[in-house]
């Protein structure tokens, strides 16, 4: 019941009528962050690719988003090394997160209007998956495309990462990030 009010509710967010399973892949333009501080200040690392797809039928939902930990570029060849080195980029190459459900959080949305979003789903980082509920934002633009924005406050160390240090620990990232993601969906 649960899977079929959130396919329901984003069937109404992307404004199709139900029917056969529609595809989405995430199109160019799509964005990836993770932004943290650290003892010598904020930082942000952001990947070069984003991937992934959803289907959407008339009593069903499914998405995965995957970004692989070799894209993420933090704009200094150290720091980059260090948060692939982090997040065991050559025994867990993705950062994964797997839709289970969302809901759009009002009522018939019109085509082009923000519209917030609540998703659930399994975030597989470094070997973790944990179970998250983010909050986001979609729009359904006049050519079909699927906007999706938001960010998720996270704790690396619940997914068994230590936070990256340099410097024989002088420099250290603290344990708290925000993934941010900017996805642009078109239909397949």
């Amino acid at each position: 019941m649960r899977r079929l009010a959130s396919a329901l509710a984003l069937v109404a967010l992307v404004g199709l009528a139900p029917a056969p399973p529609t595809r989405y892949a995430v199109a160019d333009g799509s964005r990836f962050w993770i932004d943290g501080t650290a003892t010598t200040g904020a930082w942000t690392c952001e990947a070069g690719v984003v991937g992934g797809e959803a289907r959407v039928g008339d009593r069903d939902l499914d998405g995965e988003v995957v970004v692989p930990v070799r894209a993420f570029d933090c704009g200094s060849r150290p720091m980059t090394r260090d948060l692939r080195n982090a997040l065991g980029a050559a025994a867990h190459p993705d950062v994964r997160y797997v839709l289970d459900g969302a809901e759009a959080l009002a009522s018939e949305p019109r085509p082009g209007e923000w519209v917030p979003v609540r998703a659930v789903g399994t975030l597989r980082l470094a070997g973790t998956a944990r179970r998250v509920a983010v909050t986001a934002e979609g729009r359904r633009r006049s050519n079909g495309r699927v906007d999706v924005r938001g960010r998720l406050p996270l704790r690396m160390t619940d997914f068994g990462v230590e936070p990256p240090a340099h410097a024989l620990g002088l420099v250290r990232a603290h344990d708290a990030i925000t993934v941010r993601f900017d996805l642009v969906a078109a239909p397949r």
